[in-house]
């Protein structure tokens, strides 16, 4: 799972990162109380809460880096138009960044410069060292301690060509039409227009897997995928509701239509509303349930992961129908919670 290194608070100071932090997993940092839990409808079918995170993720990158555009990204920044969370798809590594935002970084005499200083004084997320050693192109490796620095080390590395892959195109030549139009000429958004899985007219079919999340990963939504594609057909009463289109909007990314990618999504959105159409998300009532029966002094912690914790495949499975009573062992906001915290004493 990618992590990022945390900003250091007070480094002027002498205060440096704490190599035994390697800071919280990028894809798990996002808390879902009043964000995808227990939200009104009217709110989540807004855009007061990608608002909200466009000025929450701006401010935390001014805090943590200086830059806004990204974690120290002072270069390449997106228009106006795009740079938006409801449209956009993050770059969770910032190993690139030192390179290409050196000689942009605030260098010259002037209120930029001060201010750039004052901040990283307070507060400052640690930048790597940069590998270009000089103006020719030439790459330097830092030791990272690996038996691919020790064969490269001596070696002098200068690409004369950079190839930009600039991704790929989903099409299924090999399928019949369902309803008359052939299946390369529509979208993967058009096919599968039931919770992006399969074709109402054509359920027994499912594309797994097919989804873009803008932060997150795609097997953990793979597996919520799989759960309520196998469900529909064998077991549909299990189904709570219909699964109604009017449900697909808040988790889809605003994407324009002549765009090469038109199957982003937000990852925790997604993932609770698929639990929703399983009724795999537990409420608050079966989270007191679980931690009124629970035979330890621990089970507040379960709260807190229920509260705000990022959506865990393993966190909707502790209710039916997919309950899994080996779930509760699983590691998730304070390591390894004992089974016994997250089992309830019913099935």
């Amino acid at each position: 799972m990618k992590r990022n290194p945390g900003p250091v608070v007070l480094p002027i100071l002498g205060r440096k990162l704490n190599p035994e932090e390697p800071g919280i997993p990028i894809d798990v940092s996002r808390a879902n109380m009043f964000d995808t839990t227990y939200v009104h409808p009217r709110l989540r079918n807004s855009m007061i809460l990608w608002e909200y995170y466009t000025y929450y993720i701006k401010l935390l990158l001014w805090f943590c880096s200086g830059a806004t555009a990204g974690m120290d990204q002072w270069i390449g920044k997106m228009s106006a138009e795009r740079h938006h969370p409801s449209k956009i798809f993050f770059n969770k590594s910032m190993k690139v960044c030192p390179d290409i935002s050196k000689p942009y970084r605030p260098a010259t005499p002037g209120p930029q410069l001060w201010h750039y200083a004052l901040r990283s004084a307070l507060i400052q997320t640690p930048i790597s060292d940069v590998g270009p050693s000089n103006k020719q192109g030439a790459v330097r490796f830092i030791d990272n301690g690996r038996l691919e620095y020790h064969r490269i080390k001596n070696e002098v590395v200068r690409p004369d060509m950079i190839v930009y892959c600039t991704g790929y195109q989903q099409k299924f030549t090999f399928l019949e039409s369902l309803d008359g139009q052939a299946f390369e000429t529509r979208p993967i958004t058009e096919i599968t227009n039931v919770r992006s899985i399969w074709n109402r007219a054509e359920p027994t079919m499912g594309f797994i897997g097919f989804v873009r999340p803008s932060l997150g990963a795609i097997p953990p939504l793979a597996a919520l995928q799989a759960q309520l594609w196998v469900l529909h057909p064998l077991a549909p009463r299990r189904i709570p509701q219909p699964l109604r289109p009017e449900d697909d909007p808040h988790y889809r990314l605003l994407s324009n239509l002549d765009a090469r990618v038109t199957y982003g999504l937000d990852h925790e959105s997604y993932a609770y509303q698929l639990a929703l159409d399983m009724g795999s998300a537990p409420g608050l009532w079966d989270i007191c349930n679980i931690t009124y029966h629970a035979n330890t002094t621990k089970a507040w912690r379960l709260r807190i992961v229920w509260a705000f914790g990022a959506h865990f495949t393993t966190k909707f499975r502790l209710v039916s129908p997919w309950y899994w009573d080996k779930a509760a062992a699983r590691p998730l906001f304070f390591g390894k919670i004992p089974a016994r915290v997250l089992k309830s004493s019913e099935d």
